[in-house]
């Protein structure tokens, strides 16, 4: 071991001696042979070879070419490092791995990256222009129809630049000297090939072969093959096209026989004449089975058949005249009435606003299940300017009188045995009514709703008489229901009241529901002149039930 080591120390000495101040053979820096060169001598080898190579970079792949000059990119070529790391091949590491380098070199060749700086940021900024270029996404294949005829349009390859793969490359173009740099990137297959919209346009052509006639009850209906063109559809799935039909390009294009042969059924409907409630007879109709239509066209068409017959059903109407007369309104099931003469603004103006908005709740037939608004019946009429309540005080505004309206009809539904969906008291008591049984209105913010919880339709009736009163009647099948109603005092001061309605139902002499409807609070009144009406004097004094 001994003698082993001491030889090795010799032939290392020898070997540095013999290459003292020289390059190793067997490096390499840009395809440029170093072996045995002083690092002058190198540095003007690898200096000569940058001004050759490094110039400019060329950059070519499948999205074309361009270059970048050196002094495009910032370029920064450190001969005196390139050398340094020339220099040190051979004599970095232990002994050992020297002396393996040595004895591989005359075999094998060490190729040095040459030590070069340059602007990233410039020529990847390069890079990505081009790639803003030159890529496009796939185009698939799809099918065009012109008139009666159906055209394949071919697919079409995309392509993306890799940015940071051709970026990469521009080091490695560097340090070894190349001057060549390749772009990367990747094609990019489209989903539908140009073979599948072939087959889909053929399938297309079948369905516009000749024109398509369409009969019922001795009747005929044509549609043209351009017009069958223009209601087919296109469906790109899993790679192919799916040709079918769509049904509203189909409806409008046969809209002719749509005419012709759907034909509305009439809904039994109800009159008011007098105090007599009439049944208006119901019709049946007709109307095409669109689904047996449609299936029979989408399998045949595809196939080449030309003739199809137009399915037909009856069409009932929801309401017929037998089920109109079980259901119609027959009996008086709740009322109530309010003296209109009992308020401070007694002018014709209110009173002809009272008329207005009964007018337009008398009248109208609820189906079961349906919800009456009062705001959505009378919010769009046309009412007089008259004494209203604001925040506590009475003002002036459009519609005065609209609530003694909605309360009468509110109690009136309450007597009937009909859901209550929505009711608000009055900000102050008021003397037509009783407190708690008051259901004021405003315009699209607050209403009064009620719903037909019975099982026949009901009607509702209200109007203004000359002995004073609104009378508020709702007409329907009997419900064996029987309403009581009452409202008291909990509290009654000077600056406010505090009343608790009760409620009891009894059906078919059962009760169902005994106790407290619900509790209102009510605030003291400013009228027009600036007077104030506390809840305990005797002007706000409650007016009587008047059921």
């Amino acid at each position: 071991m001994i003698v082993i080591c001491a030889v090795l120390a010799m032939l290392v000495a020898a070997d540095y001696w013999m290459n003292q101040g020289r390059i190793y053979r067997g490096v390499e820096v840009g395809g440029v042979d170093l072996s045995g060169k002083t690092p002058e001598e190198a540095r003007a080898l690898v200096e000569e070879r940058s001004n050759e190579a490094l110039q400019e970079i060329r950059f070519a792949g499948e999205a074309g070419e361009f270059t970048l000059t050196a002094g495009e990119m910032g370029l920064d070529f450190d001969a005196a490092g390139t050398v340094d790391r020339a220099y040190a091949v051979g004599r970095e590491g232990s002994v050992l791995k020297r002396l393996g380098d040595r004895i591989e070199a005359p075999w094998t060749t060490e190729r040095v990256s040459a030590v070069v700086d340059y602007d990233r940021e410039v020529t990847r900024a390069k890079i990505e222009n081009l790639a803003k270029r030159v890529n496009q996404e796939p185009q698939d294949a799809y099918v065009a129809v012109r008139g009666s005829q159906a055209e394949a349009v071919e697919s079409r390859e995309g392509y993306v630049v890799d940015v940071e793969a051709t970026a990469a490359n521009v080091d490695g173009a560097l340090e070894s000297m190349s001057g060549e740099a390749e772009i990367v990137g990747e094609a990019r297959t489209p989903g539908v090939l140009t073979p599948a919209a072939q087959a889909a346009a053929q399938r297309a052509q079948t369905a516009m072969s000749g024109p398509v006639t369409l009969g019922s009850g001795g009747k005929q209906w044509k549609l043209p093959p351009e017009e069958t063109g223009q209601t087919l559809s296109f469906t790109p799935q899993g790679g192919e096209i799916q040709v079918g039909l769509d049904r509203e390009r189909l409806q409008e294009s046969l809209s002719d026989m749509y005419d012709d042969l759907n034909v509305e059924p009439v809904e039994a409907g109800f009159e008011l004449n007098g105090d007599n409630v009439s049944v208006t007879e119901s019709r049946t109709g007709k109307e095409i089975e669109e689904e047996k239509l449609f299936g029979s066209l989408e399998s045949g068409l595809f196939e080449g058949i030309r003739e199809y017959e137009v399915p037909v059903i009856t069409a009932e109407p929801q309401l017929t005249t037998e089920e109109a007369e079980e259901l119609k309104p027959t009996n008086l099931i709740g009322s109530y009435r309010t003296d209109y003469t009992m308020t401070s603004d007694q002018s014709e103006d209110r009173v002809e606003n009272l008329e207005i908005a009964s007018n337009a709740i008398s009248g109208k037939f609820l189906a079961p299940g349906e919800t009456f608004s009062v705001n959505e019946v009378v919010a769009p009429l046309d009412y007089n300017k008259t004494k209203v309540i604001i925040e506590g005080k009475e003002e002036k505004a459009d519609g005065g009188g609209l609530c003694q309206v909605s309360s009468t009809l509110y109690m009136a539904a309450n007597y009937a045995g009909l859901e209550i969906v929505e009711r608000h008291p009055h900000y102050a008591q008021l003397p037509y009514i009783r407190p708690g049984m008051d259901a004021t209105v405003w315009f699209g913010a607050l209403d009064m709703k009620f719903k037909n919880t019975t099982e026949g339709y009901i009607l509702t009736r209200e109007t203004v008489r000359e002995d004073g009163y609104i009378y508020a009647e709702i007409w329907g099948q009997p419900t064996g229901k029987k309403v009581e109603l009452e409202s008291e005092p909990e509290y009654l001061g000077s600056d406010y009241s505090k009343w608790i309605t009760y409620k009891k139902v009894t059906e078919d002499g059962e009760v169902v529901q005994d106790g407290e409807l619900h509790t209102d609070v009510y605030k003291p009144l400013t009228d027009e002149k600036g007077k104030v009406i506390r809840p305990d004097s005797e002007e706000a004094k409650p007016a009587p039930v008047n059921y």
